[in-house]
C-alpha cells in the first residue's frame, strides 16, 4: 500500500498541474502500461509532463541512481511537470493502466539502467479468515468437565464470567479469569473442567482461517476493553437475523480485527515495547484501579460521583479516561457492567427479573429491561428462554 500520491504535491522533483487532458500540447503520447517492475529509469533535459489516463500508475524516483532504497513512490493522480534531470519511471499497480507523457518539442528521453530491479508492491494480506461456523454463549457450573474430541477448526474461547481450567494434552492445565481468551488450533483437544463456585460463562467461536501463527495458540491471553468491546459486538450482531443486509460481513470483519490485535499482541509478548510517559502510566494504573474497583464492587456503585469521590478525580478527568480506554462515559460503562452482572445472575437462576433489577439497583423491572435489551437487543425475559441449561 503506497502513501504518497502526485495529487495537489509539489517538490523537488516535481510539481502539480491544475489542467486537464483537453489542455495537452500535441507532442503527448498515450502510453500503455503493462508491466509492474523496470530495470530503466528515464531523464529528460526539459520539462516533462506525466498526467493519469486509466487506471493506477505508480511514479518512481531516483533522487540518486545509487541509492535504490531512498527511490520515492507516488500513486499518479492528476497531471504534473517533472523537473529536468529527475530520473523517474512510471509502473502498472492496475491492468488496463495508461498515462500521458508530454515531452517538450518532442524530446526523446535518456535511459539509465537502474542498480536493482524497480518493482510496484502490494502487500498480500498473511492471514486468511474463510469461515465462522458456529459461535454460542454458554454458562457450565461447579464440577463439570467438558471432554473436547479432535477438532479440525480453530476454537476461541472468551471468558465472560467465571473460570475455567483447560487441560491441553501432555501440558500442565491453565486457568482462564474473566476478559482472558484461549485459541484452540485444528487437531487438538483441550478438556475444560469448571471448580468454581458458581456459573462460568464463555462465548465460544468456530471458524476455518490460514495463517494464525503458532503464538497465539494454545496459551492464555488477556483481552483489553478495545477487544471486549469488539467481542460484545460480535455477539449482538450474531444474535439478529441473519437476513440482516452485510451482517455476516460486519460479523467477519469483527473477528478478523480480533485477531489481527490478538497476534499483535502476542507477537510483541517478550519484546522491548516503546517506552511510555509516566502520564501515560499513571493513566493506565488509575484506570485499571477504577475498573477492578468497579467489577468489586458493582452491586454498591451506581452513581459516578462515587467514583470522584473513591478515586480524587474531577468529573472531567474520570471523563477523559473512559473516553479514552472505553469510547463510553463512566456512566455509560458502569450501566453496562451492571447489566453483565444481569446476565450471571439469570444464568444462575436463584432470582427473579425483578429481584435482579431491585439488587442491581434499577428503580423497576421496567426500566431494566428497558436498559437490557439496548445493551443485549433482547429483553431479560427473551435471554433467559435462551440459555441451554
Amino acid at each position: 500500500m503506497y502513501l504518497q500520491t502526485t495529487l495537489n504535491q509539489s517538490n523537488a522533483y516535481f510539481s502539480f498541474q491544475a489542467k486537464s487532458v483537453y489542455q495537452l500540447r500535441p507532442y503527448h503520447r498515450l502510453m500503455t502500461i503493462q508491466r509492474s517492475q523496470s530495470e530503466a529509469l528515464l531523464s529528460f533535459d526539459r520539462p516533462v509532463s506525466l498526467s493519469d489516463h486509466k487506471g493506477l500508475a505508480l511514479l518512481v524516483i531516483a533522487p540518486e541512481l545509487s541509492a535504490y532504497d531512498n527511490y520515492l513512490y507516488f500513486l499518479l493522480q492528476g497531471s504534473i511537470q517533472i523537473k529536468p534531470h529527475v530520473l523517474f519511471n512510471t509502473l502498472a499497480l492496475t491492468d488496463h493502466c495508461q498515462v500521458y507523457l508530454e515531452p517538450t518539442q518532442n524530446e526523446e528521453p535518456q535511459i539509465i539502467t537502474s542498480p536493482k530491479r524497480i518493482k510496484a508492491q502490494l502487500p498480500s494480506r498473511a492471514l486468511q479468515l474463510k469461515q465462522i461456523y458456529a459461535s454460542y454463549y454458554q454458562a457450565y457450573a461447579s464440577g463439570e468437565v467438558i471432554p473436547r474430541g479432535q477438532q479440525d477448526f480453530y476454537e476461541l474461547v472468551i471468558v465472560d464470567q467465571g473460570q475455567v481450567q483447560i487441560h491441553p494434552v501432555g501440558a500442565q492445565p491453565v486457568t482462564l479469569q474473566s476478559s482472558m481468551a484461549w485459541l484452540t488450533p485444528p487437531g487438538n483437544r483441550p478438556k475444560f473442567s469448571f471448580k468454581q463456585d458458581g456459573l462460568t460463562t464463555l462465548v465460544s467461536i468456530l471458524f476455518a482461517a490460514e495463517g494464525i501463527p503458532n503464538s497465539l495458540c494454545l496459551r492464555p491471553f488477556k483481552l483489553g476493553y478495545r477487544q471486549l468491546q469488539l467481542i460484545e459486538r460480535f455477539i449482538q450482531l450474531s444474535r439478529q437475523s441473519p437476513a440482516k443486509p452485510y451482517g455476516y460481513d460486519e460479523v467477519m470483519a469483527i473477528l478478523d480485527i480480533l485477531l489481527i490485535q490478538c497476534i499483535n499482541g502476542a507477537q510483541q509478548a517478550g519484546r522491548a515495547l516503546p517506552q511510555t510517559s509516566m502520564r501515560d502510566n499513571y493513566e493506565d494504573e488509575t484506570f485499571q484501579a477504577i475498573i477492578d474497583f468497579l467489577e468489586t464492587h458493582i452491586l454498591e456503585v451506581h452513581e459516578v460521583q462515587e467514583l470522584v469521590d473513591q478515586f480524587d478525580l474531577s468529573r472531567s478527568s474520570l471523563q477523559a479516561l473512559f473516553n479514552k480506554y472505553t469510547g463510553k462515559s463512566p456512566k455509560s460503562y458502569i450501566n453496562q457492567l451492571r447489566l453483565r452482572k444481569a446476565k450471571q445472575y439469570i444464568h444462575e437462576s436463584q432470582l427473579t427479573l425483578s429481584q435482579i433489577a431491585e439488587k442491581l439497583g434499577y428503580g423497576s423491572i421496567q426500566y431494566f429491561s428497558r436498559a437490557f435489551r439496548r445493551e443485549f437487543n433482547q429483553s431479560p425475559s427473551q435471554y433467559a428462554k435462551s440459555i441451554i441449561k
